[in-house]
């Protein structure tokens, strides 16, 4: 069927099987709860739709051993409420996915949030209809909706890359990837383990998983450098201070490309010597 086949069909269906808002946002992760948070205060009527069963985005669906905070804690959080910053205490210097999870949940029930956001609903189609000057979206389940306003929260990593290797379908095994974690426990205590990738997630996961495997494989196509993480607790001391401090840390935030509290050297790295950039790699590591 064509766009403009949909449309038609959708004008012409009954008004009460198409939900109607002022703005619609896709996605319940952390910029979709604080997109909701926003129009809220600008007076409209908005909605979210979501695919998951729970908010949290990346948090909800990335549960794989080991799965943390790569920034600090006490900087990836929500910045534009006092309230938050004042209740909310971090546990580790780069919290866990479960901690993270939970911090996601209290946002939410501290603004209400889940009330007008539905769960189990993944939207498969956007379109804008030009004649009636508004955004139709369908869900996966028939689910269809209209407002003026669209934003898609879906993040950047949102869609899972599957391994394309011959033979893969016949593999009768557990497989599992990072993005699309199961709910319930995996083990891989005295199994055969292979990993395929190390990202981000493949360093996570692997460091975890080792530590019960049999034998584990990995397969690697590009070489990565990691720095060890030095995490540790943050006690009711550390954390005073940090919340202290937050005026200047999200000022900081504010000043780098990334919004990290750390910067980027500007400098080219053949333009200091040997030593120096030696040093800075042994800072890096102790950090």
């Amino acid at each position: 069927m064509t766009i403009t086949a949909e449309l038609d069909r959708m004008r012409d269906a009954t008004a009460d099987a198409i939900e109607r808002w002022e703005a619609i946002v896709i996605g319940a992760g952390l910029s979709g709860m604080y997109a909701l948070y926003r129009l809220r205060q600008l007076g409209l009527k908005v909605h979210v739709y979501e695919a998951g069963h729970g908010v949290g985005g990346t948090w909800y669906w990335n549960r794989y051993p080991g799965a943390r905070f790569d920034s600090e804690s006490w900087t990836y959080g929500f910045s534009f409420s006092d309230d938050i910053l004042r209740e909310w205490d971090w546990k580790e210097h780069f919290s866990g996915q479960p901690e993270n999870l939970r911090y996601c949940n209290f946002v939410a029930d501290k603004f209400d949030l889940c009330r007008d956001i539905t769960f189990g609903a993944r939207v498969t189609r956007a379109a804008w209809d030009e004649a009636a000057n508004e955004w139709q979206v369908v869900c996966e389940d028939g689910r269809r909706a209209r407002a003026g306003f669209l934003i898609t929260a879906i993040g950047p990593l949102s869609a899972p890359t599957m391994p394309v290797i011959e033979g893969v379908g016949d593999f009768k095994g557990e497989a599992w990837h990072t993005g699309l974690w199961p709910h319930h426990p995996v083990s891989f205590a005295g199994k055969r383990v292979a990993v395929i990738g190390t990202g981000a997630s493949g360093v996570q996961a692997i460091t975890e998983i080792a530590k019960t495997v049999g034998h584990m494989t990995v397969f690697q196509r590009t070489p990565n450098w990691c720095a060890p993480l030095r995490n540790s607790a943050i006690d009711a001391e550390t954390m005073a201070g940090i919340r202290a401090r937050y005026d200047e840390i999200f000022a900081r935030c504010r000043e780098t490309w990334g919004c990290f509290v750390h910067a980027a050297d500007p400098r080219n790295a053949v333009e200091v010597s040997a030593e120096e950039r030696e040093a800075g790699r042994a800072i890096s590591a102790i950090r």
